[in-house]
């Protein structure tokens, strides 16, 4: 009957490694857990809400806030559909078992179980492209890896993480990065078989990183490097590798600019941008287009700065802007604001931006007092994220934040609470 009790424990570990191959994996593995959870507490006759508080309360605080854009919806049915969403937000802080003795001493095990489920996923993508690169002719194994015209490589963005947006897979790989050097004193010391598979590992994750082209991705990479960089020459005063960090930096920097495309173009957009202004910009353009939905946002916020236009409306809303100024392939899309601080702004007001700006700062802030480095990178990462994408609107991207801002957070609410 123990080992039974404890199967949701070991499903936890399906959950993390899990993430990265995408929704269709994904949600029946944290169905399962969810379900097996609810019931390991029924069984034990753990009903107690003491658990339930300080910081686990700010992501079904901003999950309450949905229910006012819900209220607030002509499209009740698309409410509704966001509403169950973000579910998670709430199942995840209510039902995690953080004083479960096994659950914390576990916590370093689930983040590796996240970081090989990247792994795993990457090579499991690479492996996908080659074989579809791939053909016998005559019986003899022929690999072209150049598209045909008009076809995307099977190796690069959308197409080479075919399972799941580019933008989440970048985001989940540098919170592997970020685990992976916070972790450094512990698995460096391990011995020389354990170091050669995190090293691997790593570079491992950096090449898909580089292979998804996300630009987020590829900012945000830079800025862990960076801030390691710093780290290794303030704190630890390793000057000698510090330079070895910052060339490497340089090097990898020029690469990116000059040799990835989408980048390139990116970079040249950016400065004609600068240069002439948005409104003489296409609004075709993969990087300005990006500009003119953030604008359009602000047209509908402007109108709606209080209460929001309810969370059912804001596909119709944007939509009208689109076609307004012309924006075909945006009108065509229906695209989102691109955006989680203004989806959030537009779909429920002033009030539901200053929860979700809650839930990020307050554990930030935490985070740096109490010098919990993977929360606070955690809550960087993601705040940066939130800039380019709007995050929290797809079940990936709900499931991975709120996973791991309980298990971080969750350390906080330990104390004093009973165990089970």
């Amino acid at each position: 009957m123990s080992k039974i009790l404890l199967l949701d424990y070991y499903v936890f570990y399906l959950v993390l490694f899990s993430l990265p191959f995408g929704m269709n994996v994904f949600i029946p593995i944290l169905f399962a857990w969810l379900c097996l959870v609810a019931i390991s507490y029924f069984v034990k006759r753990d009903y107690s809400t003491n658990r339930f508080r300080g910081l686990l309360l700010l992501p079904a605080l901003f999950y309450l806030f949905h229910l006012l854009g819900v209220a607030l919806s002509s499209d009740i049915e698309g409410g509704l559909f966001d509403f169950q969403i973000k579910l998670s937000l709430l199942l995840l802080p209510l039902l995690y078992p953080f004083h479960r003795e096994i659950y914390k001493k576990s916590r370093a095990s689930f983040f590796w179980s996240f970081v090989f489920g990247c792994a795993a996923a990457s090579l499991y993508f690479i492996g996908y492209a080659v074989y579809q690169t791939s053909t016998f002719v005559n019986g003899v194994w022929v690999f072209n890896p150049t598209p045909e015209k008009g076809m995307n490589s099977h190796f690069f963005g959308s197409t080479f993480s075919y399972l799941i947006h580019p933008s989440y897979l970048s985001l989940y790989f540098l919170v592997a990065f970020l685990i992976i050097g916070v972790e450094l004193n512990r698995w460096w010391r391990k011995g020389f078989a354990i170091r050669t598979v995190v090293i691997l590992t790593a570079t491992l994750l950096m090449t898909s990183l580089f292979m998804l082209q996300s630009r987020a991705g590829i900012l945000g990479f830079g800025l862990l490097a960076f801030v390691w960089l710093i780290y290794l020459v303030l704190a630890k005063r390793r000057y000698l590798l510090g330079l070895g960090v910052l060339v490497a930096l340089l090097v990898l920097s020029f690469f990116v600019v000059t040799r990835l495309d989408r980048i390139s173009k990116t970079a040249k957009s950016l400065e004609k941008t600068a240069q002439v202004g948005i409104k003489n910009q296409n609004k075709e353009d993969g990087t300005t287009v990006r500009l003119w939905i953030w604008k359009s946002a602000f047209s509908v916020i402007h109108d709606h700065p209080v209460w929001g236009i309810g969370t059912g409306d804001i596909r119709d809303e944007m939509h009208k802007q689109y076609e307004s100024r012309g924006m075909a392939i945006s009108a065509q899309y229906r695209h989102n604001a691109h955006n989680q601080y203004l989806e959030t702004w537009l779909g429920v007001g002033i009030f539901g931006l200053l929860a979700l700006l809650a839930m990020l700062f307050v554990p930030l802030w935490i985070g740096i007092k109490k010098r919990d480095w993977l929360l606070v990178g955690f809550i960087c990462l993601c705040s940066t994220s939130f800039m380019f994408e709007s995050m929290l609107n797809s079940v990936v991207g709900v499931g991975f934040f709120a996973i791991f801002y309980t298990v971080l957070v969750s350390r906080k609410a330990e104390t004093n609470v009973p165990m089970s």
